[in-house]
């Protein structure tokens, strides 16, 4: 059961012993064998005073075991862990939101309550939940948009302030999708489009819309703030004339993503996604930077700030490559043959 917010879980412990499962959503942490306990309880041992304490804003309730496949931070865990520490010199504080974004905010208030000497989160709307909670308190973040628009940052160089991490934003991104998908359905004139309007001051939405205008298809685009609303969504794309669709980054969209694959099946629709999970567990393609390698990079961040170093004054990171995905066997369910061009391109294919 996820842990209600007014009584958040506690969690405790230290990074060793991991294996990664690198077909794991990267967003919630990969498959990870830790040899580490986070007990829910508060009698846990007490740590030494001069044991820094690192605070984890969670989307995914605490109480879930981080070493299962789906822990949040498992792949910063291993990241520590790779950079030298061991057990006895890290503890943690967890708290988390429940798969409800409207419980960051008192999930941030919960941790900075306790004092940790950082604060790790996955994501934009987790980070913005910290930020507003304190200035002091050094942040260690993944961004989904641009961290100085969003006024997360002063510069990506030197973000000044509380917090840094990595980015993977790039306004390039949406119309690649795109292009990949009609390059993948030539004669494509209608794209679905799957938002969540509870983080609609991200990007994307804007984004993609521009795309669509200047690559001349057009959108239906569907608002889904939570799981049960998706069937209707996606017969109200499926009834606009859609021949595809396109999801746009969002973590319980993210969750949901065996679901959508599904449900592309059902109403023959290729999906193209933001992340290569969503093409293990069905989707058609997508198109990403590696969410794995930039949990790993917030070890690095963490590492820096614990022994001094200012977070205003390390640079905010955006990665240098970007992924094609395509499931072969999804294109066979849905009757598509993807063009050799499209092939030719894919880093990862699913047979």
């Amino acid at each position: 059961m996820p842990d209600p917010i007014g009584s958040p879980a506690m969690c405790r412990g230290s990074a060793r012993g991991i294996r990664m499962n690198p077909k794991r959503r990267p967003y919630i942490g990969l498959a990870v064998a830790l040899a580490i306990s986070f007990p829910a309880i508060a009698d846990a041992q007490q740590t030494s005073a001069k044991t820094p304490r690192i605070g984890l804003l969670a989307w995914l309730p605490c109480g879930m075991p981080y070493a299962s496949e789906t822990s949040e931070f498992g792949i910063f865990m291993r990241g520590l862990h790779d950079l030298g520490y061991t057990m006895n010199e890290l503890s943690f504080e967890c708290r988390s939101a429940s798969k409800q974004d409207h419980h960051l905010a008192a999930a941030a208030r919960d941790l900075v309550q306790l004092r940790v000497d950082v604060i790790v989160t996955s994501s934009q709307p987790a980070a913005h939940a910290v930020q507003r909670a304190t200035e002091a308190i050094p942040i260690v973040t993944i961004i989904s948009g641009d961290p100085v628009a969003a006024g997360l940052a002063i510069s990506l160089a030197k973000p000044g302030g509380n917090l840094t991490g990595v980015t993977y934003y790039a306004t390039e991104l949406a119309a690649k999708r795109l292009q990949l998908l009609m390059e993948a359905m030539p004669g494509l004139a209608t794209v679905g489009v799957l938002a969540n309007p509870v983080v609609s001051y991200l990007p994307f939405e804007t984004d993609t819309k521009q795309a669509a205008g200047h690559l001349g298809v057009a959108l239906s685009l569907q608002q889904v703030s939570e799981p049960g609303e998706l069937d209707a969504a996606f017969s109200r794309m499926k009834a606009d004339g859609a021949q595809a669709a396109l999801v746009l980054p969002d973590l319980m969209l993210a969750d949901q993503s065996s679901r959508i694959a599904a449900l592309g099946i059902k109403h023959r629709l290729p999906i193209m996604a933001w992340g290569s999970w969503y093409v293990t567990d069905g989707c058609l393609m997508a198109y990403s930077a590696d969410y794995a390698v930039m949990q790993h990079r917030l070890a690095y961040y963490v590492d820096r700030i614990l022994k001094g170093t200012k977070p205003g004054e390390l640079p905010i990171e955006q990665p240098t490559k970007f992924d094609l995905s395509v499931n072969l066997k999804t294109a066979n369910a849905l009757g598509i043959e993807l063009p050799q061009t499209v092939l030719l391109m894919a880093d990862e294919v699913i047979e």
